[in-house]
């Protein structure tokens, strides 16, 4: 008995020293994928996509034991059925190209395994902590780089490995806002907005050192004047989303959306003021963002042009509930329909967008389960019952909070644009919707809810 006790052990031990050293394998590709995301992101993909395989692969848990899976399998089913009919069916008014259709499958079906994978490397506050830091580390030259075209004039496109990697920095006109790595502004004020949750978290941290703390004051305030010099007007006011969201005083609520709305007005003075102070007031804040906060463009009808882009997009989408038109044809079907404003490239809303592309079913299911995961994470995260009881550290809490508002910036800036096909964005999406996940698991108590 007691050798066969001792040969059971042995096989436990082996097996969970075998599951332990996969997991660190798993672990040092997810952090350093995270860590590249911004400024190598197909280094990173490749990372995160093999982390992803190895995070699935030692769960103890089947895929398909996790209900919250079930819509994402849902909605692989239903994007590769659309697929197919759209390939096959061409006696239709408008037919895509068929490698489109199919090559839009990437922005979405690998997540699906991805969100499942993630958890693992995800599972702890501790490991979601080290993702946060990692995050906003890997920033850095998100942030250097716009300084440099801002302020030194130093233009890209810089190219690496055979232009596997390219940091763009274009040349910045009169009109044009701040990019830096990034092909655009609104691509880099979305990356540095999502992220500002979590600065400002490490920011009202306590108890550390004085040079710690003005490390990150300045750090946050580096990641706000850079989103300011995108002049992403989504960007911006996700500024005030993220304090907001993250501020606790009723009082201080209120000066936050004050401050908000005195700042078109507060903007709107700049051409009263004399010449060299209009000059110096230009250095530091984009001419862009000066002209799209005029009262005259407020005023103009042409300020809303999404209105009649989501007009445009809603008879799309019901002339055509089940299959969409196919990845890519909201340009092509935006020119035919006579659209009032020129090259249009997609619905400037993610879940129009995605009832255009693969069908309405596809984009309700996206939506609801990530409004779902948003709400329930949420409330678990607020529950000061289950805080006390578990005896949950506020710190973890309060970084937990941080880390829902980081996706629910992501989730109201594609409400009036998109910057989801961008890869990096989408990756940081899914990275925050599956660290939201673990929040729930690691919180849950009631088997009814989880």
């Amino acid at each position: 008995m007691r050798i066969i006790e001792k040969l059971k052990s042995s096989v436990f031990h082996d097996y969970y020293s075998k599951q332990s050293f996969l997991f660190q394998i798993g672990l040092r590709l997810f952090q350093t994928g995270i860590l590249f995301l911004a400024a190598a992101p197909v280094i990173a993909f490749f990372l995160l996509l093999v982390s992803s395989i190895f995070g699935g692969l030692i769960r103890e848990e089947n895929y398909f034991s996790d209900k919250y899976n079930f819509a994402f399998v849902l909605v692989t089913l239903l994007m590769l059925l659309n697929c197919l009919f759209l390939t096959f069916n061409t006696g239709k008014a408008y037919s895509p190209e068929a490698s489109n259709i199919w090559i839009g499958l990437s922005n979405w079906i690998p997540f699906f395994w991805c969100f499942w994978g993630f958890q693992t490397f995800l599972k702890s506050y501790k490991l979601r902590l080290q993702a946060a830091k990692i995050l906003i580390f890997g920033s850095l030259p998100v942030l250097v780089s716009g300084f440099c075209q801002y302020f030194l004039k130093i233009y890209g496109p810089y190219k690496f490995f055979n232009s596997l990697i390219v940091w763009y920095q274009r040349p910045l006109g009169d009109d044009n806002g701040v990019t830096g790595i990034f092909n655009n502004q609104n691509y880099a004020g979305a990356w540095l907005s999502i992220i500002l949750p979590l600065c400002l978290l490490f920011l009202i941290k306590k108890n550390r050192t004085k040079i710690t703390s003005l490390f990150i004051l300045f750090n946050s305030l580096s990641f706000m004047y850079m989103i300011v010099l995108t002049s992403s007007r989504g960007a911006i006011l996700s500024i005030f989303t993220s304090i907001f969201l993250i501020t606790k005083s009723l009082r201080n609520k209120v000066y936050i959306l004050l401050s908000l709305f005195s700042i078109p007005f507060i903007l709107n003075l700049i051409p009263l003021f004399s010449i060299n102070l209009q000059s110096k007031i230009y250095n530091f804040l984009p001419f862009e963002l000066i002209k799209k906060a005029s009262i005259t463009k407020f005023s103009s009808l042409d300020f809303f042009p999404r209105i009649e882009i989501w007009s445009k997009s809603f008879n799309l989408i019901k002339s055509n509930l089940i299959t969409g038109y196919g990845a890519g044809s909201f340009k092509d079907l935006y020119s035919l329909s006579e659209g009032r404003f020129g090259d249009i490239q997609h619905s400037h809303n993610i879940f129009l967008e995605i009832a255009i592309n693969h069908g309405l079913p596809s984009s309700l299911l996206i939506f609801m389960m990530m409004i779902f995961i948003t709400i329930i994470c949420w409330i678990k995260n607020s529950n000061k019952d289950l805080h006390t009881s578990f005896n949950i550290d506020i710190e973890m809490m309060k970084f937990n909070n941080a880390w829902i508002i980081s996706f629910i910036v992501f989730f109201i800036i594609h409400i009036f644009d998109i910057t989801y096909f961008d890869g990096r964005i989408s990756t940081l999406a899914w990275i925050l919707l599956s660290g939201m996940r673990s929040i729930i698991r690691e919180n849950s108590v009631s088997k009814k809810i989880d």
